[in-house]
């Protein structure tokens, strides 16, 4: 590749993997007695503060998807390191095709939500966000599509969130470096004072 500088090495067709690692979230959807979709997804992020928004980045082929845009709702549940077998198997485990898949993989999920969609119960997240679909961006690429969403409310378990940020000398969020290579946080370093 042109332009590559002296000690770095080309990424070419893996260049997204130069932005990892990045936190593994299960995304779910659905229909208390009727339908449900989840999968596991690392291209999720805030969005905006003032309105309270997020945006996931989905396989526009995905089942998940495909429930999201019928439900008008999504659920991203923040995993631990400990989760990292069921988030891999979430993610390669297809909904279309597996219509058990939440009880082959022993997914249990609530839908006692603000968002009215589910949550993931087991395995028990470390935080969820609930959002209201507020618009599908379908033309931004050929095989990913946009996901925005209103949150309607965010919490995370006690003891590691504080209700402003998480205890990083106590919490282990998964992230996905690339296929079934997962990591975690390790350890809190502090800037300095900027003058």
């Amino acid at each position: 590749m042109v332009g590559v500088p002296s000690g770095y090495v080309d990424a070419g067709d893996y260049w997204p993997r130069l932005l990892n690692p990045r936190p593994a979230y299960i995304v779910a959807s659905g229909r208390r007695g009727g339908v449900l979709g989840f999968m596991a997804a690392s291209w999720v992020m805030p969005l905006s503060e003032d309105p309270p928004r997020v945006v996931a980045a989905l396989g526009v082929e995905s089942h998940t998807l495909s429930v999201i845009r019928e439900c008008g709702c999504f659920s991203i549940n923040v995993m631990g390191v400990g989760d990292r077998d069921f988030v891999y198997a979430a993610g390669v485990v297809s909904g279309r095709e597996r219509r058990d898949k939440a009880s082959l993989l022993g997914a249990e999920f609530s839908w006692d939500t603000v968002s009215g969609c589910p949550r993931l119960v087991r395995p028990r997240p470390l935080g969820v966000v609930e959002a209201r679909v507020w618009r599908v961006v379908d033309d931004v690429a050929e095989d990913t599509c946009l996901v925005v969403g209103d949150v309607v409310a965010a919490y995370g378990l006690e003891g590691l969130f504080t209700g402003r940020w998480w205890d990083l000398r106590r919490v282990r969020v998964l992230l996905h470096g690339a296929g079934r290579v997962f990591t975690t946080n390790s350890g809190v370093f502090y800037a300095r004072r900027s003058v």
